[in-house]
């Protein structure tokens, strides 16, 4: 049984064509086929451009992450010189601190042998060496501006300081260096 189709057009046709369903069918497919295909590029064009942004939000991440460790880093080693120089400061307010192994060495490290030279001291601290031998041409001092604990010797080369917030502020710059 045939079936009979009427279609109205406005003006006439430049051309007409009968499809039988077979081709119909056909196109469909291949519609579907093209459509499935597309849905899959697109598809993976999406997920490459989330593997992407993803990759990238692990670099953003992993420098966010050392950033942070340096700073930390940072932090704890200006922390631990705090904490060492409030610990000095205690220690050399009660005075338990080995002040004549600090003159002798602050002697050796002055290059002066047995030639002459001068110890500059906190008066204290001079109180403290008092029956104590050095070497014979070595004459100690006392020097109100020498801060407690540090140590001046003063030679006909030059003098060599022994100087705790000098020691600090090296540490603290060599800890610099070693974490930037």
């Amino acid at each position: 049984m045939a079936r009979h189709l009427e279609i109205q057009l406005a003006s006439a046709p430049a051309s007409a064509r009968v499809v039988d369903s077979a081709e119909t069918a056909a196109r469909a497919a291949a519609e579907e086929r093209g459509r499935a295909a597309g849905q899959a590029l697109g598809e993976a064009r999406a997920l490459a451009g989330a593997v992407q942004r993803l990759d990238e939000a692990v670099a953003e991440f992993q420098s966010a992450r050392e950033i942070a460790d340096r700073a930390v880093a940072a932090d704890a080693a200006s922390l631990a010189v705090s904490i060492a120089r409030e610990i000095l400061r205690v220690e050399i307010s009660a005075g338990r601190y080995d002040l004549e192994r600090i003159v002798r060495e602050s002697l050796q490290a002055s290059g002066a042998g047995r030639a002459e030279c001068v110890v500059h001291l906190h008066p204290r601290d001079l109180d403290r060496l008092q029956g104590i031998a050095f070497r014979s041409a070595t004459r100690l001092e006392g020097d109100p501006e020498v801060a407690l604990g540090d140590v001046h010797v003063s030679t006909a080369r030059g003098t060599i300081v022994r100087d705790v917030d000098a020691a600090l502020a090296a540490v603290t710059e060599r800890l610099r260096e070693d974490l930037g």
